[in-house]
């Protein structure tokens, strides 16, 4: 377990990095914490959340942590999360995962709730990059789709990118109904106004994202259902030409006795001649019909 104490006068913010919950307990902290949201600030997994109480503010959000190559099914297989308690007196913040954006932050706070906003702050450009790779590689896949005929699209790439896209938007819409509940100081209002509209945009981006990854996957059904159309429409055409030649070869083929064509000195030859006169008028008939 780390844990960073830091004062700024006004306030004490401490940060506690990869706790056990026995040690929790015995830490000395400015207030006492409830055992039921200790459990859930050490839960693997556990969605965004809020809960007020009389003597704090309890609020769970989680930060996005995936590499670009991350195949995630789950949210805690693309992001992490920090808890934080929060009153007029003090911070505390809670995460298992190392996060940059905790080091280095001013010494200007007047408050721990313009901290607690500028941290949330920080944590939601996690997203940024995310975001507009993601939609990056849905303009990619549109144009192997759409340009090359999706040969070479890997399906599974594309549920995966779908699946992050998806967990991602889950994860903004949660945050965004915890901070329509999360209540700050008057002159803090612009400063919270702000992360909901950061909120809101990338929430925005993200559904663009599953927007697409939707219409991709269905174009690509198109197209690999158009491919089946084209192999079983050229089975279909040889087929209707070589099934009355092979008739034909199959009632010449029988060597019965009393079969006069096979006497004829030219029976061979019109036998052929009557094959190209019947394939020449099931191609005309294809032509007028623009089968082919």
């Amino acid at each position: 377990m780390n844990k960073k104490v830091k004062d700024y006068g006004h306030f004490q913010w401490i940060d506690i990095e990869n706790p056990l919950e026995e040690s929790l307990t015995d830490l000395e902290l400015p207030f006492r914490l409830d055992v039921n949201f200790l459990e859930d600030a050490l839960k693997s997994g556990h969605l965004p959340k809020l809960e007020n109480t009389d003597a704090y503010t309890f609020m769970i959000l989680r930060a996005h942590t995936a590499s670009e190559n991350e195949k995630a099914i789950e949210v805690g297989q693309i992001s992490n999360k920090i808890a934080f308690f929060v009153n007029k007196e003090a911070l505390i913040t809670i995460h298992r995962a190392s996060f940059s954006f905790l080091n280095n932050l001013p010494d200007n706070f007047e408050s721990s709730e313009e901290l607690v906003l500028h941290i949330v702050n920080d944590l939601l450009q996690t997203f940024e990059e995310p975001i507009k790779t993601q939609s990056e590689r849905m303009d990619a896949l549109e144009q192997s789709i759409f340009l090359k005929g999706g040969g070479n699209l890997s399906i599974e790439k594309l549920y995966f990118e779908k699946s992050k896209a998806r967990l991602t938007k889950k994860l903004l819409v949660i945050m965004q109904s915890v901070f329509q509940h999360f209540k700050v100081d008057d002159s803090l209002n612009t400063n919270l106004q702000d992360i909901k509209d950061t909120l809101l945009d990338l929430t925005l981006r993200t559904e663009e994202v599953v927007d697409d990854a939707n219409a991709l996957l269905n174009s690509y059904m198109t197209f690999q259902a158009q491919k089946s159309n084209d192999v079983m429409r050229l089975l279909t055409v040889f087929s209707a030409f070589f099934l009355p030649l092979t008739f034909i070869a199959g009632v010449y083929g029988m060597n019965f006795e009393n079969m006069p064509e096979l006497r004829w000195d030219y029976g061979y030859f019109l036998s052929l001649l009557v094959m190209l006169i019947i394939a020449s008028a099931i191609f005309i008939w294809f032509k007028r019909k623009k089968i082919i």
